[in-house]
């Protein structure tokens, strides 16, 4: 883990994870979906909504487990998201709105103002680049990713930002972790991975020899031998 001796952290390498790590969508889809469903003259069920999210991420958790490749194209990459917005629409009654709705969906959420940066985040970013650390944001993402860190105000921060679609690589292969690297030319040794996943973040770090460490901010992913924090002040 990282130190308060100045001389070691100065050559540390901070990688980190975005999405549930850095930032957090705000709203969540179901809220989103009952606001355009709304705008558009449909009376839904805004409970309803809410309580499909878990159904929907599912369905994203089982297209990942069968090829998770979708996140190392631009235009896949951005249909896995219109694919589960439309099966909401599905299950709430709009199937006529597969096109529409899920189009609106998605063009909200590339606005930074969907979004949320968790309150740990700044004062991390902040005190690392103090001591030293160089930082990348290592994301499985499409290539709109340095625009909204860019729009939330923690592109700054980072020396390096590597979105899986953009490069054609996505965690938990090791290769997104050694180009990331390479750009910024440091040595796995001297780096740390950050992520609330542990099959993406640790074990994609873990397999290209950099310690990886698991961001368990709710207290329910918490792993055997994995070393693990509840808050990025942890760091």
């Amino acid at each position: 883990m990282l130190t308060d001796d100045r001389a070691n952290v100065s050559r540390r390498v901070v990688l980190f994870d975005v999405g549930q790590t850095l930032v957090r969508a705000r709203p969540d889809i179901g809220e989103m979906f009952w606001r355009v469903s709304t705008e558009l003259g449909y009376r839904v069920d805004r409970r309803r909504a809410v309580r499909l999210q878990p159904l929907v991420y599912g369905y994203y958790d089982a297209e990942y487990l069968k090829d998770g490749d979708f996140w190392c194209c631009q235009d896949r990459s951005v249909l896995i998201w219109l694919d589960m917005y439309a099966l909401m629409c599905r299950e709430m009654g709009l199937g006529d709105e597969v096109d529409r709705i899920p189009r609106m969906m998605y063009d909200r959420y590339l606005d930074a103002r969907s979004w949320e940066v968790y309150d740990d985040v700044v004062a991390c970013l902040t005190r690392l680049r103090r001591q030293g650390c160089r930082l990348a944001a290592v994301s499985n993402w499409s290539n709109h990713l340095e625009g909204l860190l860019r729009d939330l105000g923690l592109l700054p921060y980072f020396d390096e930002v590597v979105a899986s679609a953009a490069v054609g690589l996505r965690k938990p292969d090791p290769a997104i972790f050694r180009l990331a690297l390479e750009r910024l030319g440091a040595s796995p040794d001297r780096a740390v991975h950050v992520g609330d996943s542990y099959e993406a973040d640790v074990c994609g770090a873990l397999n290209a020899d950099i310690e990886g460490v698991l961001l368990d901010r709710e207290g329910r992913s918490r792993r055997a031998g994995c070393r693990t924090i509840a808050s990025l002040r942890e760091l």
